[in-house]
């Protein structure tokens, strides 16, 4: 019941009804996940114990990597860059392939001063993820021009 307020963008009940099932549940891996998801979408940072208690008690994959994105993602936009670069690292080794993940902490690194690499990395997800003829006909070139951004050559 909750899942299906949360898929529908009912997010005020959906933290209602978590928060009481939590008062008799508090071990609650999963619900404890959706009063993250709840809080988050509400744009309250009071999403991030429920985040770390859900991920510390053990969620399915699938929602794993959906707290892995809404707590780094909670902890990049509250100041927290440090934790949020942390906590990536962690989910990229358990889910490298995942694209969403690279993006958020692509956007960290930006965010801890680390514009050159983010760059770097978001060229060449791009050229590896990307469908557009233009830029898959130079991919040789951008992935290596990517390597060394301040390169020059003579």
């Amino acid at each position: 019941m909750i899942l299906n307020l949360l898929q529908n963008g009912d997010y005020e009940t959906a933290r209602a009804k978590s928060l009481t099932a939590l008062q008799e549940n508090p071990e609650n891996a999963e619900l404890n996940y959706f009063a993250a998801w709840a809080h988050d979408a509400l744009g309250k940072d009071a999403a991030i114990p429920f985040y770390e208690k859900a991920l510390t008690l053990g969620l399915t994959e699938a929602y794993k990597k959906e707290a892995y994105i809404g707590l780094g993602s909670t902890y990049r936009i509250t100041g927290s860059p440090e934790k949020a670069t942390l906590l990536f690292q962690k989910a990229l080794q358990e889910f490298p392939e995942n694209n969403a993940l690279r993006i958020f902490s692509i956007m960290t690194k930006y965010n801890l001063g680390q514009e050159k690499e983010a760059l770097q990395e978001a060229i060449l997800l791009l050229t590896n993820t990307t469908s557009d003829k233009d830029i898959l006909s130079y991919k040789k070139a951008i992935q290596f021009y990517a390597q060394d951004l301040d390169a020059t050559f003579h």
